[in-house]
């Protein structure tokens, strides 16, 4: 249960380090500045950035043989995804590490693996030691930064509460069993037995293994794949105490677009029954591709740990004696579903790159919907609803052959309606409307 004691979470409903949004790029080179992109320097900011799959997308969205300058902000209020990033980043920038492919494995599963190889652990701690001695020294509680070479470097500004994190996080000492029957305890829990029911009842029979051998495990490999050898705690998914971070419901499914898992699939000729198989595969490529690119790109990234409107002063202060930052792009996440679109409107309009007509501010809303008049389905007339399911139900071939009701307007087949409908269909604390907190 979360630290409240409500009994309708399950896990510590804070901690959204996986994301539920499937990583999109922000640049989208073809529609926007198109091959001209080659030669052009970019400064993106990722104002919310949650876990790092958009950052991921987005590079590997420039072509490789990009030239220009690209600056990333990268910023999160959430302490542990703070660290989490600066520790993901360092791992994936650093020439001198192991292989391409050791080095996405091992990204792959301190993102989303509750345990890790020795060899793994001990690549984590190194950079844990390696991240501290690079802050010591600087008058701000938290500021360090890296070279990896002559094109690219990192540097980050956090506030006193994330390194005192940082240090407990490196100094905790818990066994693999303690925190192991945590992660069970919260994601297999017998009082969630009928959520779980209910989503393998969307799923595909051949997509259900998988997904509770997930569950069962914690590890994000192949179906048939030996576990045996993650036996230690991947320290950046608990908490300094042992605790497991996440809720019952979060998933790494959530986090990848599923066509784009499904492309990958048919791509390396992998099987079909095995859906977290073919996302491990298809996280590993998208990190292998990160790593091809941002140790070849001329890249400069900046990372802090705050407010999002208090953000663009705080980048301005660090950047006080050096060129002013002009965002080409500013990707906000759902933040305004909490303060609306006004105030981040007001704050990141004006550090739009004014020369770059493509220069864009994105938000998104997943409350939208309820948040204005008429704009669910229950508030549409009852003809109109019916007509919709019909249609649906009629293009799914769901028990419905009536020509009345075939529309031309759906554009997906029902194949990328089961990926999208289904298996990506946000978490169980929104499928659910029950799932909500006791009053």
């Amino acid at each position: 249960m979360d630290d409240s004691g409500d009994p309708a979470y399950f896990g510590r409903l804070v901690n959204n380090l996986w994301g539920n949004i499937p990583a999109y790029d922000i640049l989208n080179v073809p529609m926007n500045e198109g091959d001209s992109i080659r030669t052009k320097d970019l400064t993106m900011c990722f104002a919310a950035s949650g876990d790092l799959n958009n950052v991921i997308k987005t590079i590997n969205g420039l072509p490789l043989d990009y030239t220009g300058r690209c600056t990333l902000v990268i910023n999160d209020f959430h302490p542990q995804v703070a660290i989490r990033n600066v520790m993901i980043l360092c791992m994936l920038l650093d020439p001198w590490g192991p292989s391409a492919e050791l080095t996405a494995e091992a990204v792959l599963h301190t993102m989303y693996s509750a345990s890790l190889t020795s060899a793994q652990h001990e690549f984590v701690a190194d950079w844990m030691d390696r991240i501290i001695k690079f802050s010591q020294g600087n008058p701000e509680p938290f500021h360090g930064e890296k070279s990896f070479n002559s094109r690219s470097s990192l540097e980050w500004w956090f506030p006193w509460h994330v390194d005192m994190l940082f240090h407990r996080i490196k100094a905790a000492s818990y066994s693999r069993a303690d925190c192991e029957a945590d992660r069970r305890r919260i994601v297999l829990s017998s009082q969630r037995f009928d959520y779980r029911e209910r989503y393998y009842s969307t799923l595909r029979p051949r997509h259900r293994a998988g997904c509770s051998h997930w569950l069962d495990t914690g590890i994000l490999l192949p179906l048939g794949q030996p576990v045996d050898s993650y036996n230690m705690p991947n320290r950046l998914l608990y908490s300094a105490d042992g605790k497991w971070l996440l809720t019952d419901s979060a998933s790494p499914v959530f986090a990848w677009n599923p066509l784009d898992v499904e492309g990958t699939r048919k791509h390396k000729g992998l099987p079909d029954e095995d859906y977290f198989g073919s996302l491990f595969f298809h996280i590993k490529q998208q990190l292998v591709d990160f790593i091809s690119r941002a140790r070849r790109f001329n890249l400069s990234i900046l990372l802090f740990s705050t407010n999002l409107h208090s953000l663009p002063g705080l980048v301005d202060l660090a950047m006080e004696g050096r060129r002013k930052l002009m965002f080409d792009r500013v990707e906000t996440s759902n933040v305004m579903d909490t303060t609306g679109a006004s105030p981040i409107i007001s704050n990141w309009g004006p550090c739009l790159n004014r020369k770059n007509p493509h220069a864009t501010l994105l938000m998104y809303s997943k409350h939208y919907p309820i948040m204005v008049n008429n704009g669910t389905a229950e508030s549409q007339p009852r003809d109109k609803i019916n007509r919709m399911a019909m249609e649906l139900y009629s293009y799914l071939r769901i028990g419905v052959e009536l020509k009345d009701y075939e529309s031309p307007k759906i554009t997906i087949t029902p194949e990328e309606f089961y990926f999208l409908g289904n298996i990506s269909f946000a978490t169980w604390y929104e499928r659910f409307v029950e799932f909500g907190p006791v009053e």
